[in-house]
C-alpha cells in the first residue's frame, strides 16, 4: 500500500478515536465514569498501535525508495527487492521489531537510512511524549508491577503531583491538568494531537 494510503489509514483512527472520545463525553450516552474510564484505554491502545503500524510501513517504504507524502526521495543504505525483503533484512534473526522505543527506532533509522530522516528526526523531536505513550500502553496492556512504577512517573510527569490514591490509566487520560505539559488540556485528547503531529512528521 502506497505511504499516502497508509498515512490516510492513520487518520481515520485518529477520526474515529476523536469521534469515540467526544461521544463518550456527552451526557446522552449516559456512561459511568468507569465505563468511561475503559473506553479511553480502549481509545489510547488503538492509537498508539496505529502509530506502530503506520512507523513501520513508513520505515519499510523508505527502504524500497517510496519517497515522502511530500515527494522528497529518502536514500537508503540497502536495496532490497520488495518490501517483504526490506523487512526481513531489517527484522534480521529478531522475532519482532519494536517500535515503541524511541532511542531503538532512531538507531535503525541511522543504521538503514542515509542521514537517518525524515524517521530519526520525527522520533527525535518526539521523544518525551513517545516515552510516555508507551508506558501508559504498556500499563494498560500488561497491569504488571513493572508496568505500574514506570505509568505512576507518568502520572506525576503529567500532573506534577502525586494523586492521593491509585489511578487507572483511564483515569489519568480522562484527566485535565491545569498546569504541567498538559495544562488545560484532556491527556488523551493531548497524545491524539501528539501522536498524529509525529505520524505526519514521519511522512512529510
Amino acid at each position: 500500500m502506497p505511504l499516502i494510503d497508509e498515512f490516510n489509514e492513520f487518520l481515520s483512527t485518529v477520526n474515529v478515536a476523536t469521534t469515540l472520545r467526544e461521544k463518550a463525553n456527552s451526557d446522552e450516552t449516559g456512561l459511568l465514569e468507569g465505563e468511561r474510564h475503559l473506553l479511553y484505554e480502549a481509545i489510547f491502545l488503538r492509537l498508539f498501535r496505529a502509530y506502530e503500524n503506520l512507523l513501520e510501513s513508513a520505515f519499510i517504504s523508505y527502504l524500497t525508495g517510496e519517497p515522502t507524502t511530500g515527494g522528497v526521495p529518502v536514500r537508503s543504505h540497502v536495496t532490497p527487492t520488495d518490501r517483504d525483503h526490506a523487512r526481513a533484512l531489517v527484522t534480521s534473526s529478531q522475532p519482532f521489531l519494536d517500535w515503541t522505543s524511541p532511542p531503538v527506532v532512531m538507531k535503525r533509522a541511522e543504521t538503514y537510512i542515509v542521514d537517518g530522516d525524515p524517521i530519526r528526526a520525527a522520533i527525535a523531536a518526539s521523544q518525551s511524549h513517545l516515552q510516555q505513550a508507551k508506558k501508559i500502553r504498556n500499563h494498560i496492556a500488561h497491569n504488571s508491577t513493572e508496568s505500574e512504577k514506570e505509568f505512576n512517573k507518568i502520572v506525576v510527569q503529567l500532573l506534577l503531583t502525586p494523586p492521593m490514591r491509585k489511578l487507572s490509566a483511564g483515569e489519568l487520560l480522562s484527566c485535565t491538568p491545569t498546569a504541567g505539559p498538559c495544562a488545560r488540556k484532556e491527556i488523551l485528547s493531548f497524545f491524539l494531537e501528539k501522536l498524529e503531529s509525529t505520524a505526519r512528521a514521519l511522512v512529510s
